[in-house]
């Protein structure tokens, strides 16, 4: 069978990366012999360092001159790919996919576009993960191969390193005990998809009042948000904040080992859904049949608002920007009755 080498060009999060994983399988199904190259941001390189369809991760620094996608170029242009599929939109990396592949799959419209022969329009009202599989039409794949579930492996280094993790926060989790463990990721590269801080510790203690632990996990960025939940929080014993977590797997341990994981649209949510951990996804300003998750055990919060679904980086709506919260107001129609409610119908 004719060995083949696909070229993809992958966005900045971990969540668009993880909506990536269904498109490159249906790839690696449909040409078993292929290798596939993925380009991504260093923060989303760990998403694809252990799956199984990936055969090599080149992460991918924001370019700041002429030179250093003249190496990028170089790394690049000595595995004459047959295919490369670019879901970035900019200019430059329509121009360093030209030099690169006779077959050159992008966005229609885009900055980018001119450099495409393969053009996609771009339906805003797809889901991601079905919007990445239409990057894959043009290779006639069977309906068999287009699974929408995520991929990503959790190893036992990972949950050792998780276990640890809670032990030295002071948590000491053994899991010949029944050790319950709620896992919340509240923060946001977008204040507009943040929730009410005292939404999060109602629900932490509800869930200490029941004998579950809690855990307040985030980004570096995150542990102001993490930390004003932790100070609402009635029970100092049975939360934890543990955030400024920078290693991905750890995280997935943490969530492998979690009973239940509550956050709004961010990476977490979707390692969440690959990894098989049900999941409550608040939502507002992004609207999840676009950006949701996908697994079977996920619950959706969606509050019907004036202005939800606006996909902004900050709240707009005059009415709640003269209170100046760090939060939208579409979020702050979600009570814990709506957090409660999900958790009885997940578990």
């Amino acid at each position: 069978m004719d060995k083949k080498n696909f070229l993809i060009f992958g966005l900045n999060y971990i969540g668009d990366v993880l909506m990536l994983t269904p498109a490159i399988r249906a790839l690696k199904t449909k040409f078993p012999e292929s290798r596939i190259f993925a380009v991504v941001s260093a923060e989303a390189a760990p998403v694809l360092h252990r799956n199984p369809n990936v055969y090599k991760v080149i992460e991918r620094k924001k370019p700041k001159g002429v030179s250093e996608f003249f190496y990028l170029y170089q790394e690049l242009k000595q595995y004459n790919f047959y295919a490369c599929l670019n879901f970035l939109t900019s200019f430059k990396f329509g121009l360093l996919t030209l030099f690169l592949s006779k077959k050159r799959i992008g966005l229609a419209g885009s900055k980018a576009g001119f450099f495409f022969n393969y053009k996609i329009h771009d339906d805003k009202l797809l889901h991601n993960i079905d919007r990445a599989m239409q990057f894959t039409d043009i290779f006639f794949l069977k309906e068999k191969f287009r699974s929408r579930e995520l991929i990503y492996n959790v190893t036992d280094g990972d949950l050792l390193i998780a276990k640890t993790l809670l032990k030295n926060s002071g948590l000491n989790y053994n899991e010949n005990e029944d050790v319950e463990i709620v896992l919340f990721a509240p923060g946001s590269t977008r204040s507009s998809k943040r929730a009410n801080p005292k939404l999060f510790s109602s629900f932490a203690d509800y869930l200490n009042r029941l004998n579950i632990y809690v855990l307040l996990t985030g980004s570096k960025d995150d542990k102001l948000i993490c930390k004003g939940i932790y100070e609402l929080t009635e029970n100092k014993n049975r939360t934890f904040d543990i955030s400024g977590i920078s290693d991905l797997y750890a995280l997935g341990g943490l969530i492998k080992l979690s009973k239940l994981v509550v956050a709004v649209d961010n990476g977490t949510m979707h390692l969440a859904s690959a990894v098989g951990t049900p999941v409550i996804g608040l939502f507002g300003s992004t609207d999840p049949s676009i950006c949701g998750p996908v697994s079977k055990k996920s619950y959706i919060i969606d509050k019907n608002s004036e202005c939800r679904h606006c996909f902004l980086n900050k709240c707009s709506n005059p009415k709640w920007s003269f209170l100046k919260k760090d939060y939208p107001g579409c979020m702050d129609l979600i009570v814990l009755g709506d957090l409660v409610n999900g958790m009885n119908t997940l578990l």
